[in-house]
């Protein structure tokens, strides 16, 4: 996002060296102080009101153009400048710009059309135009095939590989209190561990807005002997569609996921995602998503349930030292049990994340994140007589150091400390690793 915003201002301010109109007046005059100042929407807001006077002046409306383009509204900029063109054809700048707009609002081809034409005038281009030209030009090129993929090795130790609680005996409200001690399996062992994961991913467009995309990935945490009872492997699949338009873009993937534990199959699941991606600017995006997925257990039916999730969320990017990005969603939603005579397996999730990075130089992007979720469990535990409630926070610092083209190492922390009003779901839990990863 940053790069893009480096070259739109930079664009702008080439073009405006390269313009020569002579300001008519006090309110013109006002208006490019404003766009010099890189505050387009005090330009636009001085502008738009004197456009049923104004309009048809090439001066005010070529304007009214840029300023339009940088507040935010590409198509008020396009009547505008689609004016100036209309009186004068060859006004070079004023093509370069409704380009520009034709590309934030997505017409691929009158952008590109419109580009070309100004790069093919023969008139003198400053330098710094004529790059910013070629990249949108760059961008606008029939797209192709994109295939990726990434393998990743791992090294970690984990404080407690089963989430289990560290207490060994529990009360038992249901039986008078009567205290139980539990399996040594469902009490806190923590473990050095390895990873292994994998992936792939393929975007294909089938048109300027339209493209296919899948991905699968392979996912394993394999502890020490004496914890290998909690080995997990996962393998995700996905397919969909992305569609994409000026500053807006839908997404819809159909993902299936297995998840074994101990070589066993624990879970499966088979659901959707939808989001939409709107960007205000080249620095600031929100997102708005849903997801829905049918949990299955073999082994465990009564766990059955169908999950969603609804949510927005918002980043932002920073024109500072470090290029500093950050982050924040929420969310909300119900794992809604299929068997209604185990209602309290069933909960809703209400949760929060925030976080960031820092790109502390070419190579090291420091990362580090916050989350929050509260659940309410849908009915009375029997065990324990209470209806049980999670609150569960999660903290995670690291940072990936690019030490090779390709190649990346990765040391993390990851703390998670779930606080339950039900002793025997309380527990925390550090893992900290390092992972070297080579992306093809």
């Amino acid at each position: 996002m940053q790069s893009r915003r480096g070259g739109r201002l930079g664009f702008m301010l080439a073009l405006w060296v390269w313009a020569t109109v002579a300001w008519a007046d006090a309110t013109l005059d006002q208006a490019k102080r404003y766009l010099e100042q890189k505050n387009p929407k005090a330009a636009f807001e001085l502008l738009l009101p004197l456009q049923s006077q104004r309009a048809g002046e090439i001066e005010y409306d070529y304007l009214l153009g840029i300023a339009a383009l940088d507040a935010g509204d590409a198509q008020q900029a396009v009547f505008a400048l689609e004016r100036v063109l209309a009186v004068n054809p060859n006004y070079l700048q004023a093509r370069a710009e409704i380009a520009r707009a034709y590309f934030v609002l997505g017409e691929r081809d009158s952008a590109r059309r419109e580009f070309q034409a100004v790069k093919d005038s023969g008139q003198p281009i400053p330098p710094e135009a004529r790059e910013s030209i070629d990249r949108y030009l760059s961008a606008l090129a029939p797209q192709q095939t994109e295939f990726k993929a990434y393998i990743e090795v791992a090294l970690g130790y984990d404080t407690n590989t089963n989430s289990a609680t560290g207490r060994s005996t529990i009360a038992l409200p249901a039986f008078g209190g009567a205290i139980s001690t539990l399996n040594p399996l469902g009490v806190k062992q923590g473990a050095w561990f390895g990873g292994l994961s994998a992936g792939a991913s393929v975007s294909h467009p089938v048109s300027e807005q339209v493209a296919l995309i899948g991905s699968a990935q392979y996912g394993g945490k394999f502890n020490q002997h004496y914890a290998d009872d909690f080995d997990t492997q996962q393998v995700d699949l996905s397919a969909g569609a992305r569609w994409g338009r000026g500053d807006d873009s839908i997404l819809g993937i159909v993902q299936g996921q297995r998840f074994w534990v101990d070589n066993n199959t624990y879970r499966n699941s088979l659901g959707g995602t939808a989001q939409w991606l709107h960007n205000f600017s080249p620095a600031q995006q929100m997102t708005v998503f849903g997801q829905y997925a049918a949990l299955r257990f073999p082994d465990q039916p009564p766990n059955d349930a169908n999950r969603w999730i609804v949510g927005i969320g918002y980043s932002q990017a920073f024109a500072a030292p470090y290029a500093p990005v950050a982050y924040i969603s929420v969310y909300g939603g119900e794992q809604k049990e299929t068997n209604g005579n185990f209602s309290w397996l069933g909960f809703k999730p209400y949760g929060a994340r925030i976080g960031g990075q820092l790109s502390l130089n070419e190579r090291t992007l420091l990362f580090s994140g916050f989350s929050y979720e509260y659940r309410t469990y849908n009915g009375t535990e029997p065990l324990f007589l209470v209806r049980r409630r999670d609150n569960q926070y999660d903290v995670r610092l690291g940072l990936t150091y690019t030490f090779a083209p390709k190649w990346s190492l990765t040391p993390q922390v990851a703390y998670t400390n779930n606080d339950s009003n039900i002793d025997l779901n309380s527990y925390d839990r550090t893992v900290a690793s390092v992972a070297v990863r080579r992306d093809f």
